[in-house]
């Protein structure tokens, strides 16, 4: 009796795991037969910033280029063209405004009003002066940027009104040496309210803060990250207040799996590791109909239970990622964006 129960518990670990195993080849053979290849630069540029909005696609750009890609007809256009930008890590849309962000030697937004370069907009008192600024965010007219640490000091700025205008929070957050942002896909800042603002930080020292009054206050969580200056958190997602996922890693050892991804249930005070961690370092995670997606150096993988499990969705080598009704958009080397059917129900 005793060895027939262990009989069937032993066939059913060996059906699971089979199973497991197939889910996962579904995916990864599915992705690599019906996915499809984007160019739009013919330049050696990658984009580390993807959205997309009424079927065109803006890629922000490593050489300061913003292109935006119509899907209808495949026609791409630099809407950068013949102005001055550095490095464009990060872009958001307020509206029909749309905001690119320079990562480089200081800091500087570009503001473009119906797909038109309008102005570039330098915060008050020259705030950014000698920054290098890792994410911005938007909820409506309330925006949040993250820069690296200058004096010691986090550099973290706020705006009312839709972006027009930056000014310094009111609290301030002190950094450990060695430790700052990564500005690898745009998502290591969150805005989840109008009062709500959220960052990561990595390297040294790795972080979750969260400021609930529009940056006058602030609270962090310790994140058990590598300790180097290759580690720590690089993305992360709320689902909504108390619901959200970190990913990261080490950028120096993308193979590496241990303490990649993170949950939590109650708004971050406690972080989780992931029961089934993605297959190594990730720089983007983002939520896309009923699944949530990490991009990294050797990969997409995808959860279905809030972060808790991933499992294998595609290979290759991946940067940022956006999504709309029906298709995940995952940015590559060479000015290339790959296309892949969202999964939709399990």
């Amino acid at each position: 009796m005793i060895n027939s129960i262990r009989l069937l518990s032993l066939s059913v670990f060996v059906l699971s795991y089979f199973s497991a195993q197939s889910q996962e080849s579904k995916f990864q053979k599915k992705n690599a037969r019906d996915s499809v290849i984007l160019h739009y630069s013919t330049l050696n540029c990658n984009s580390r910033s993807l959205i997309v909005k009424e079927n065109v696609l803006y890629a922000a750009n490593s050489t300061g280029a913003l292109y935006a890609y119509d899907l209808n007809t495949g026609k791409s256009t630099n809407l950068m063209e013949n102005k001055k930008f550095e490095e464009m890590r990060d872009i958001e849309f307020v509206g029909d405004t749309l905001y690119g962000m320079q990562s480089g030697s200081y800091g500087v937004l570009a503001r473009l009003v119906d797909a038109k370069f309008e102005s570039y907009i330098v915060a008050r008192k020259n705030i950014w002066y000698k920054v290098f600024l890792d994410g911005m965010d938007f909820y409506n007219s309330t925006g949040f940027i993250m820069g690296d640490p200058v004096d010691g000091f986090f550099t973290l700025s706020y705006s009312d009104d839709g972006g027009k205008n930056w000014m310094p929070c009111e609290g301030k957050v002190a950094a450990n040496k060695g430790e700052a942002g990564f500005a690898a896909s745009g998502t290591n800042v969150q805005v989840l309210n109008d009062s709500t603002f959220i960052f990561v930080s990595g390297g040294l020292k790795s972080r979750f803060f969260k400021s609930t009054d529009k940056g006058k206050t602030w609270v962090s969580t310790s994140l058990p990250y590598l300790t180097n200056e290759s580690s720590g958190a690089f993305s992360i997602h709320m689902l909504n207040e108390k619901e959200g996922v970190i990913v990261g890693g080490d950028w120096a050892n993308p193979d590496m799996n241990l303490n990649t991804a993170f949950f939590t249930n109650d708004g971050g005070e406690f972080w989780e590791n992931a029961e089934k961690q993605p297959r190594g370092y990730r720089s983007c995670v983002i939520q896309a109909k009923n699944a949530m997606y990490a991009a990294g150096t050797n990969g997409i993988d995808i959860s279905f239970d809030k972060g808790e499990k991933w499992i294998p969705f595609a290979d290759g080598n991946y940067l940022a990622l956006t999504a709309d009704d029906k298709h995940l958009y995952a940015s590559m080397l060479k000015g290339k964006v790959r296309v892949f059917e969202l999964v939709l129900r399990r």
